[in-house]
């Protein structure tokens, strides 16, 4: 009977192999979701007393920007809440379109602030209600009465799949990571 020798390979093509499944593994999934649900980083800028500029970048998995808008001379914002609306489990459907089942549950709401400028189109950025009027409140203060030279707000458009989920599945596979390089330095299986 012939007894098989397993070939060890070397520690960086372990690593290699080891970042390659983390990237496949979490970024993939953490930029599909993040996708529906960014992020939102507002840059407010004083340029003199009278002219507030802000420039709106969309994320992808917190950091990364995939857009970038700019509203020239900020004059007004305006807040939305988008209302969700119930949930039905299917049955016949009305005359006028609606379902006549069962309601099952209640979609979440959504949030839209636009940033309007004298210059150009208004910039639209999605923030969760929760924080919505918040966002508002402190951008209008900094444009009419704030002294500061500039303002930084990170937005997300929904805190559960915007952040926790991505987060969670995060530390998860830091954790994994971690410990399979552990293995890999130790020579643990």
């Amino acid at each position: 009977m012939e007894t098989t020798v397993k070939k060890k390979r070397s520690k960086p093509f372990e690593l290699m192999r080891a970042l390659y499944s983390f990237i496949i593994i979490f970024c993939i999934p953490g930029l599909i979701i993040t996708f529906f649900a960014p992020s939102f980083t507002v840059e407010l800028t004083r340029v003199n007393p009278e002219r507030v500029d802000a420039t709106v970048s969309k994320n992808l998995l917190f950091i990364v920007p995939i857009s970038r808008h700019t509203a020239t001379n900020l004059v007004d914002t305006e807040s939305v809440v988008m209302d969700g609306g119930v949930i039905r489990r299917s049955g016949s459907t009305t005359s006028s379109g609606s379902s006549t089942g069962k309601i099952v549950g209640q979609a979440e709401d959504n949030g839209r602030l636009l940033l309007k400028g004298r210059e150009g189109d208004p910039i639209e950025l999605y923030v969760s209600p929760v924080n919505l009027y918040d966002v508002e409140e402190e951008i209008q203060y900094f444009i009419t009465e704030g002294k500061e030279p500039s303002l930084r707000l990170w937005t997300v458009s929904n805190w559960k799949f915007g952040v926790i989920l991505p987060a969670g599945i995060l530390l998860f596979w830091v954790v994994v990571f971690v410990m399979t390089v552990w293995s890999i330095f130790t020579g643990q299986s």
